[in-house]
C-alpha cells in the first residue's frame, strides 16, 4: 500500500521565502526616497504657510520681531504657525525658523539632502537675514 504525501518540500519553501525577501527589499529601498521627498515637501509647505502668515500680519510697516512675536500674532491655540515653529510629538527640533532684520524677513526651512532638495533649492534665496542663513540645505523665502 502506497501513502500519498501532500505538502511542500523544504526546498520549495526556501525558494518562496527568498523570493519574498528579495521583493520586499526592493520595495523598501524605493520607499526611502519617497519619505525624503515627502518630508522636504512638508518643510517647503510649512515655509510657504509661514510666509503667508507673516505677510498677512504685516502692520505699520513692521514685521513680527521674532518667532515668539509671530506666535503671539497667530495665537497659541494649536494653530498652524505654532505647530510649525514648535513641533510636538516625535520631532526633535523645529525644521522651520523665522528671522527678521529691519524691513526684511526670511522664513527658513531645513531640507534633507538629495536630488529633490537640489531642485527645491534652485528657487530659494541665497542671502542671510538676522540669524537665518540661506545656504546649504536651507530653503528660504522672504523679502
Amino acid at each position: 500500500m502506497k501513502k500519498s504525501l501532500k505538502g511542500f518540500t523544504l526546498v520549495e519553501m526556501l525558494i518562496v521565502i527568498s523570493i519574498i525577501a528579495i521583493l520586499s527589499g526592493a520595495i523598501l529601498a524605493g520607499m526611502g526616497s519617497s519619505r525624503t521627498k515627502a518630508r522636504n515637501a512638508r518643510v517647503t509647505s510649512d515655509v510657504n504657510t509661514l510666509q503667508l502668515i507673516v505677510e498677512n500680519s504685516y502692520a505699520a510697516g513692521v514685521y513680527p520681531a521674532d518667532e515668539a512675536a509671530l506666535e503671539a500674532i497667530v495665537g497659541t491655540d494649536g494653530s498652524k504657525a505654532t505647530n510649525i515653529l514648535t513641533p510636538g510629538g516625535d520631532h526633535e527640533a523645529a525644521k522651520v525658523h523665522y528671522c527678521v532684520s529691519g524691513s526684511s524677513y526670511r522664513v527658513q526651512g531645513k531640507l534633507e539632502a538629495g536630488k529633490d532638495a537640489d531642485d527645491l533649492l534652485k528657487s530659494g534665496l541665497k542671502t542671510a537675514v538676522g540669524t537665518c542663513s540661506c545656504d546649504g540645505l536651507n530653503f528660504c523665502v522672504g523679502e
